[in-house]
């Protein structure tokens, strides 16, 4: 069948990375957690570490939430340090009676141990951001030939901070990314993704809605670039937003990127999404946002878990979505791995023959 531009995008998740080499959230704690039992650089916070998540556990029960009920990984743990670290600067300081006097004492004059843990934490990402085998990643040339069946340029969002996507990028297939190249002289420029602003027209259209491990700003413009070696990006500069529930950006490219999703979302007849747990308010809005307003949009969310789970995991995202009945019929969950899904034979086709036959049209 024939397809219209933007017929098909994809959100990718911290999940399609997995296999890649690139723990996810989640286990980037259990990391952490092993890290101050054992590690002599981690171990004088794990109090600190200890205080912190029986807080955010406190502060979910309080809502009614325990257990695994409790959205509990590395992004809501760095945001929250994040967050205690601003201590007097913070808007609500003024509201608060007394800090917790335990929690004090291990924070330190001005709070600065937190701000010590939450740099240790930033720069043990860094290089989990870059495995040693950057071949684990090859599967995600699955995009490619996705791509090249399409025939036109496939608009990829990602939640993710690593470079499996800009890896796939060649003398045949280019990834843009909003920058000429690397290094300050190269910044960042939304009309790049302009399909009439470059030629010949880029393959893949990247947009990283948490930012990456390779962004910089320069100090005096606040202009952004992207860098090859990120051993030079101090931990306090990273471009990257941690926190589910993460406050929008009013600077490019965030603001941009969100803007274009949204767009996207609402043009889409099938958002095909990889290693995502709708862990996001703001990601899952737009996307209930877009099968609201079109009743034979689709969204294919592909997930690692048992078959005699499907039914439970195609519940759980329709909660998460908040989705009736009627819009739950919209969701087709596939139970595969990042690896298994990409790297399956005649993927673009199955893919094309999902798109509602409604919105068939001539390039």
């Amino acid at each position: 069948m024939s397809t219209r531009s933007h017929d098909i995008i994809l959100l990718l998740g911290a999940g399609a990375s997995a296999e890649a080499g690139i723990p996810t959230s989640a286990d980037m704690i259990g990391r952490i957690e092993e890290f101050l039992r054992s590690d002599p650089k981690w171990t004088p916070y794990a109090d600190l570490y200890n205080h912190v998540k029986s807080a955010i556990h406190y502060a979910g029960g309080l809502r009614g939430r325990f257990n695994d009920q409790v959205s509990y990984n590395i992004e809501t743990l760095v945001n929250t340090l994040n967050e205690l670290e601003r201590n007097e600067d913070h808007p609500l300081y003024p509201f608060i009676a007394a800090w917790n006097s335990r929690f004090v004492a291990m924070a330190g004059p001005d709070f600065s141990r937190v701000k010590e843990f939450r740099r240790l934490i930033v720069e043990a990402l860094k290089k989990w951001m870059c495995p040693e085998d950057s071949s684990e990643g090859d599967y995600y040339q699955g995009l490619v030939r996705i791509q090249e069946s399409l025939n036109f340029p496939l608009p990829v969002f990602s939640l993710n901070y690593d470079l499996c996507v800009e890896r796939i990028s060649g003398p045949d297939f280019r990834v843009e990314t909003g920058f000429g190249g690397f290094g300050p002289r190269h910044v960042w420029d939304f009309e790049r993704f302009e399909e009439t602003n470059t030629n010949p027209l880029p393959q893949l259209l990247l947009y990283k809605l948490h930012g990456s491990i390779n962004w910089k700003r320069d100090d005096a413009t606040k202009e952004l670039f992207s860098v090859e070696q990120i051993e030079n990006i101090d931990s306090d500069r990273m471009e990257v937003i941690f926190g589910r529930d993460f406050k929008l950006e009013a600077a490019d490219p965030y603001l941009f990127y969100a803007y274009e999703f949204r767009r996207y979302t609402l043009m889409a007849s099938l958002i095909v999404v990889v290693g995502y747990g709708f862990g996001d308010t703001h990601i899952n809005k737009m996307l209930t946002q877009g099968l609201r307003a079109q009743a034979d949009r689709r969204i294919l969310v592909v997930c690692h878990c048992d078959d005699n789970r499907k039914d439970e995991k195609v519940n759980e995202i329709a909660t998460r979505l908040e989705l009736n009945e009627c819009e739950s019929q919209q969701l087709i969950v596939q139970l595969d791995t990042a690896k298994q899904f990409l790297q399956a034979e005649e993927l673009a086709a199955v893919l094309l023959d999902m798109v509602p036959k409604g919105t068939e049209a001539p390039f």
